[in-house]
């Protein structure tokens, strides 16, 4: 078997393909790449063990191909090729792929219990979707909910469903301190979606995706590429109806500050955070600015506002930490921060609203 191709088409596939790659050192197939060509069709395959990455190319001119190799010795092989075209080849009884370029190089194919070359698995060529549920999503929709809402999400397993995205009337992720949701609707029945099937949409090329959905099972798919995963457990414990209406109180006060500035301020103060402050700074709303202040009072600034509505003295404390990273993750240069709870402040941009939880107050300790 021999396939020939541009190196800059094969380069450019193989470094999209390794973002499926698991490296899991529990589960070999993670640390592997399929190479297939079937009907003129090349497709990368990658898998983390639950979702499965398809890069593909069509009308390519070859005969059938294919093979299972190291995807971390493969990809950075192919990355460092300069020249035009780059053959890989597997000779009948040798289990070596032969890769030529500027060079010669060999690479050892991994083997199965039987000390057969490995076949990769295909969850997609086998999953009956004649009865899925199907949809079209944009993939700029996918990277602002990677920008903006990715960040409140759960990264320790006390609550295992807050790890995953719930997306239904609302794309929403939360770690219980810090809540973001997205007013869009993907589908019509709520499901938790994991954050790494998320991430590998970014994969895609194309504006539009199709998602075919069945209880278990999602396929993504553009002309280029194709995600595979399986619906996270658990949409049961993901508290959806007391998070919106957190998201959905009114707060009378409103300002609005610079990004750049406040976030530019929080570096500066960062520096007067102590090890017992416990990430915690002061935010005092003032006539004139939002006056923020680290605990001990060491570091004080004061920001001006852009605009200001309704407003009233309201001071609190909060998760420097936190805030930093939810500043970061709203896309407008401009912040219009809502406040006045004893429990929360928001943050809105467009459809985006970010909560983040104010710290117990002891201004007076």
């Amino acid at each position: 078997m021999k396939l020939t191709l541009k190196t800059e088409k094969l380069k450019e596939m193989v470094s999209r393909a390794v973002k499926g790659v698991g490296n899991n050192k529990l589960i070999p197939l993670t640390s592997l790449m399929a190479i297939e060509v079937k009907d003129n069709t090349l497709t990368l395959i990658t898998t983390d063990a639950t979702n499965y990455l398809y890069v593909v190319e069509d009308k390519v001119v070859a005969d059938d191909f294919y093979v299972v190799v190291d995807a971390n010795t493969f990809s950075k092989l192919i990355s460092k090729m300069t020249c035009e075209n780059v053959s890989l080849e597997v000779k009948s009884g040798v289990y070596t792929l032969e890769v030529k370029g500027n060079g010669n190089y060999k690479i050892e194919l991994p083997l199965d219990e039987n000390g057969e070359p490995i076949k990769y698995p295909d969850p997609v060529s086998s999953l009956n979707l004649s009865n899925a549920v199907e949809k079209t999503i944009n993939r700029t929709t996918i990277q602002v909910i990677l920008d903006t809402i990715k960040p409140a999400l759960a990264v320790t397993l006390e609550n295992p469903c807050y790890t995953g995205y719930y997306v239904g009337d609302q794309v929403v992720a939360t770690d219980t301190y810090k809540i973001a949701s997205m007013d869009v609707k993907l589908f019509d029945e709520a499901r938790l979606v994991s954050p790494e099937f998320m991430e590998l949409l970014s994969v895609m090329n194309s504006e539009k995706i199709t998602v075919q959905m069945t209880q278990n099972d999602i396929v993504c798919s553009t002309s280029d590429c194709i995600v595979y995963g399986k619906f996270m457990e658990g949409i049961e414990d993901y508290a959806i109806d007391a998070i919106m209406g957190l998201v959905d109180t009114e707060m009378d006060s409103f300002c609005s500050i610079p990004k750049n500035a406040i976030l530019q301020l929080l570096d500066r103060l960062s520096l007067f955070v102590g090890t017992y402050d416990k990430n915690a700074i002061h935010l005092t709303f003032t006539p004139n600015g939002l006056q923020v202040s680290s605990k001990a009072a060491s570091g004080v600034e004061i920001i001006d506002y852009v605009s200001s509505e309704n407003f009233k003295d309201f001071t609190c404390s909060i998760d420097i930490q936190m805030l930093i990273q939810e500043i970061k993750a709203i896309q407008n240069d401009v912040i219009e921060l809502c406040y006045g709870e004893d429990n929360a402040i928001k943050m809105t941009d467009g459809n985006i609203t970010i909560i983040v939880a104010l710290l117990e107050d002891d201004m007076e300790e």
